[in-house]
């Protein structure tokens, strides 16, 4: 009998849950109205709107005025970077592409090394920051789930002035959303909402980059999507309630896995030395490619990744973990797990059972 699918892709997307389900169909069926309409079916589109607005803002502590809904954190992102119109961007080196994608697109940018340990250079941060007109940093890596000290980042851009773009999309319902931020960049898929609905939270103004109507005060042109927006506004409330549940479950079984996979000779575990979110594992295996290891985990029912799920099909080693000073070749042996709420001790068992053969086999 074929086993039951396990699934351990989690920062690229996933399930949608019942609930943000239950909250999404009003829209999907009876109030189907454009909510710029100002007829009736058209206001009670908006309330959901609104409603959802202010869900959001709640999560975040801000006000539903600076919460601008979009299709996804890539679009967040770049809303932050090219909606600010800046001279000079302050990232770092390991950064999703969404953030790098629209930093290249600005005039000056420079990217902030990181240690093996994947955590950031907060010296040669202060360093790259006088002259700056945005700092860009995720909150957590979504390859390594390396946590970045955002409090101490925020101090640094109050020092000299710069305003601070934060992308949380790994952090929502991993870490405590109170950190400092100006500009702050969520997607419902990472957290059982439904994809192509996020957000960006803004303490300044932005532009619009996708002009064509007035919705989102003038911000973000284009009919609004009401049914994803209904779903994120749910699923970010439900992921900020349920943080601390989800870190004492998913912890440990994260933690089982990592002893698993250690135990099997040649790996390396990143990020391990730094502060993690609960969920994520990223292991690389000596003399094995990520792609056949993938390939074989597949085979056995189990979903994983090699990286960014915005990277996949490259035959590049990951960014990420060169910029941490892997060599190419133990970077393209590299392996994510990430858990999500609906995985069991029964299913990282298993993993942990067929993992060494699965590699053994790989290396032959």
């Amino acid at each position: 009998m074929t086993p039951a699918a396990v699934y351990l892709d989690a920062n690229a997307t996933t399930p949608l849950s019942r609930e943000v389900m239950a909250e999404m169909m009003p829209a999907l069926a009876e109030l189907f109205a454009n909510p710029s309409s100002v007829h009736k079916p058209g206001q009670d589109a908006r309330t959901l709107v609104d409603a959802a607005r202010e869900r959001c803002a709640r999560a975040l502590g801000c006000a539903p005025r600076e919460v601008i809904f979009t299709s996804g954190g890539t679009e967040a992102d770049a809303l932050a970077i090219l909606g600010t119109r800046p001279r000079k961007v302050v990232t770092t080196a390991v950064e999703h592409p969404a953030v790098l994608a629209a930093c290249e697109a600005v005039g000056e940018t420079v990217r902030v090394p990181v240690f093996a340990s994947g955590e950031l250079d907060l010296e040669a941060l202060r360093r790259a920051l006088p002259g700056a007109s945005l700092c860009s940093a995720m909150a957590v890596n979504n390859e390594t789930g390396v946590i970045f000290p955002i409090r101490e980042i925020a101090a640094l851009c109050r020092e000299h002035g710069v305003p601070l773009h934060v992308d949380a999309v790994q952090a929502a319902g991993r870490i405590p959303l109170d950190f400092p931020w100006d500009l702050l960049a969520l997607s419902a898929h990472k957290i059982s909402g439904p994809k192509g609905a996020g957000l960006l939270a803004a303490r300044r103004k932005v532009s619009a980059v996708q002009g064509g109507g007035h919705q989102e005060r003038g911000r973000r042109g284009g009919t609004e999507n009401v049914a994803g927006i209904a779903g994120m506004g749910k699923a970010l409330e439900l992921a900020t309630a349920q943080q601390p549940a989800i870190v004492a479950r998913l912890g440990p079984l994260r933690d089982r896995l990592e002893a698993a996979a250690r135990e099997i000779p040649g790996a390396r575990v990143a990020g391990s030395t730094g502060p993690r979110v609960c969920n994520t594992l990223n292991v690389a295996f000596e003399g094995c490619d990520g792609e056949t290891l993938l390939a074989a985990l597949d085979f056995e029912g189990i979903s994983t990744s090699t990286g960014s799920a915005c990277s996949s099909g490259s035959l590049e080693p990951s960014p990420v973990l060169l910029a941490m000073g892997y060599p190419p070749s133990l970077a393209r042996g590299a392996i994510r797990f990430s858990l999500w709420s609906g995985n069991t001790a029964e299913e990282i068992d298993r993993v942990c059972t067929v993992l060494p053969r699965i590699v053994s086999r790989a290396r032959r």
